[in-house]
């Protein structure tokens, strides 16, 4: 006899409604009161008080009539309605217990005082149902409300805040020669063939290069050399044809290069550029991108 396979039935997957228009969803349940003659509808709170729209509806409900000439279910599109604004306080309450919780844990309340409060009977307890309230918070739709989603969850911004903590680290290091680098950049920035990204990038070095405060803003500042080396060579590759119009920007980008993939680029040694016969910086004149001086 062959063996029956037998077929799971597939994950149902949670949905939570997230942003909705409740006061649309308000005027529309209003109205439906109005053509399902609600004895009370001069009392229909106002759309923006949705605990007090619902209070009414749940009272007046079981008085609502269907009109004859009404093709639309007066009745049954409000309790439609009803269920669909009662879920959306829901998670609405949910997010601000779990923010109750924490703010109180963050001012030093012990978990046995929130035992009451959510409907628990020990600290474990009122731990356990945090834990699953964070969970409904951060999880996908294909995840359980659990608690061990919740911490899956914590694991992973703890990685990725660690990762971050350790990029801005290494990079502020690198921030004196890459502060060096983008004033070089920033001489010959005239002297660039650029696109549109490569541009870009080329644009925040020179915004930011003297508003550097933070340790965040120093790292950031050697991803924005990065993306500008990254960008011009890829436009180098597409046109197979320089990207730079003077020897200086040509000596500026190899540096920055070398410090994108290298963990030390080689400066070379100083020149006066009036020994060399080039004129001063400021006694060169400003040229269009991407073509060499006149």
């Amino acid at each position: 006899m062959a063996k029956k396979i037998s077929k799971s039935r597939p994950k149902r997957l949670p949905v939570r409604l997230g942003r909705i228009n409740t006061t649309a969803i308000a005027d529309r349940l209003r109205e439906l009161h109005r053509l399902g003659r609600d004895p009370e509808f001069e009392r229909f709170p106002a759309s923006d008080e949705l605990f007090l729209v619902l209070q009414h509806a749940a009272r007046t409900a079981s008085e609502l009539k269907q009109p004859d000439d009404v093709p639309v279910n007066v009745v049954g599109e409000a309790a439609v309605l009803r269920a669909k604004l009662w879920q959306h306080l829901r998670e609405q309450a949910d997010a601000g217990q779990l923010m109750a919780v924490e703010q109180g844990r963050a001012a030093g309340v012990p978990w046995h005082h929130f035992n009451e409060a959510l409907c628990v009977t020990s600290k474990q307890g009122a731990y356990q149902k945090v834990r699953r309230l964070k969970a409904e918070q951060v999880r996908e739709p294909y995840e359980r409300r659990s608690p061990e989603t919740a911490g899956k969850h914590e694991v992973r911004m703890l990685t990725e805040e660690r990762a971050e903590r350790a990029r801005v680290v290494a990079q502020e290091r690198r921030f004196p020669l890459a502060l060096r680098i983008g004033r070089m950049l920033v001489e010959h920035q005239d002297d660039f063939v650029v696109t549109t990204m490569s541009e870009y990038w080329l644009s925040e070095i020179i915004d930011t290069i003297d508003s550097r405060e933070t340790a965040l803003e120093r790292a950031n500042f050697s991803t924005f050399i990065e993306g500008f080396v990254r960008e011009i060579h890829q436009l180098a590759r597409e046109r197979n044809q320089p990207v730079t119009t003077t020897d200086e920007a040509h000596r500026a980008l190899m540096l920055a290069t070398e410090f994108t993939y290298q963990a030390q680029p080689e400066f070379p040694e100083p020149t006066s550029r009036s020994q060399a016969g080039d004129p001063l910086p400021h006694q060169r004149g400003r040229t269009h991108r991407g073509r060499p001086a006149q």
